[in-house]
């Protein structure tokens, strides 16, 4: 009987830890959830209401550019720690600011839930807290949007536009496109999709330019404007006889370079109106640079939604482009 009951204990003991060892991997836990782009801050009062939750709010809430109206790159809501418990812990994205441990930045992956991406930022005092903060802004930004990326397009493909081929036909790639969306135009090598939304409609254009005809340098925002009103006239009609699309002159355009698909690549923001007409919106222009098939790939996302916010529909076409394949 003492035998039975020594085998029953690591039988036991063994599927513990195999239990641990599968919640580690993300196998047992229950799926994450929240609205896109929210972000949970969990820290105390003493640390939100001071230099702490000030510079938190500058990184995780600054200002997105290319929008006509101000939106933050994350809506915050912060909670304290001894709330940040079960349901909650499944949120996606999560930040834990803890003072009076060794300073330093931790980042963490599907421990509560999956996906889910956590940073956990400690430091002894506020000014050591807060000298992490501005030392890690851009590392902690990127991996909290990519997780928001991933999300999106995992979202977008449990329902897929389903046109066929229709976008491998024409340029041998594969994008992650909702159903929603339909083929506007789709002749002399450029396609444009659209998707209606209440008081307006997103847009993704698709077309190609030779190999380096836009290069990385001090004319490359002039001729990437030059380049967009062209492909506006000739493809982008506004309401009305003799109106068309233009990338708006008062705003200036902000120009930076990214990889797409593991390609060079160079992203612009902006906002677009409509010649001879008062139309209006962001846009944001990839120009991917495709070796392999000796070619620049251009890929631009734009929406029109007069008096709503904007930054949730520039989030979901520029997820479109990254979830670019190349066949």
């Amino acid at each position: 009987m003492k035998k039975l009951f020594s085998i029953l204990f690591v039988v036991i003991a063994i599927a513990a830890c195999n239990d641990k060892k599968n919640e580690k991997k993300g196998k047992s836990l229950p799926a994450s959830g929240g609205t896109l782009n929210k972000l949970t801050i969990v820290t105390t009062n003493n640390l939100w209401n001071g230099s702490v939750g000030d510079t938190t709010r500058d990184i995780f809430a600054g200002v997105v550019y290319g929008l006509p109206q101000e939106e933050p790159r994350f809506d915050l809501t912060q909670m304290l720690p001894k709330a940040f418990h079960e349901f909650v812990k499944k949120t996606r994205t999560f930040v834990e600011i803890k003072e009076g441990e060794e300073k330093g930045v931790k980042y963490v992956t599907d421990v509560y839930a999956s996906p889910q991406t956590g940073i956990i930022i400690t430091g002894k005092n506020k000014e050591e807290i807060v000298a992490v903060l501005k030392e890690n802004a851009t590392e902690m930004l990127a991996k909290l949007k990519q997780t928001e990326l991933d999300y999106k397009v995992a979202q977008m493909n449990k329902n897929p536009f389903d046109k066929g081929n229709v976008i491998n036909d024409a340029f041998g790639i594969d994008l992650s496109v909702l159903f929603s969306y339909r083929v506007a135009k789709n002749k002399d090598n450029f396609m444009w999709l659209r998707k209606d939304i209440k008081n307006g409609d997103m847009n993704l254009m698709i077309y190609e330019l030779p190999k380096n005809y836009i290069k990385n340098d001090s004319l490359a925002i002039t001729n990437i404007v030059k380049m967009r009103d062209s492909i506006g006239k000739a493809h982008i009609p506004g309401p009305i006889d003799g109106s068309y699309m233009i990338t708006e002159k008062a705003f200036t355009p902000i120009m930076q370079p990214t990889t797409v698909a593991g390609m060079s690549a160079l992203e612009t923001r902006g906002t677009w109106d409509v010649k001879n007409d008062f139309m209006a919106g962001p846009y944001v222009n990839y120009i991917i640079n495709d070796d392999k098939n000796n070619r620049q790939l251009v890929i631009e996302g734009f929406t029109y939604a007069p008096q709503i916010n904007k930054r949730d529909f520039m989030f979901e076409l520029e997820a479109m482009v990254r979830s670019l394949k190349l066949n």
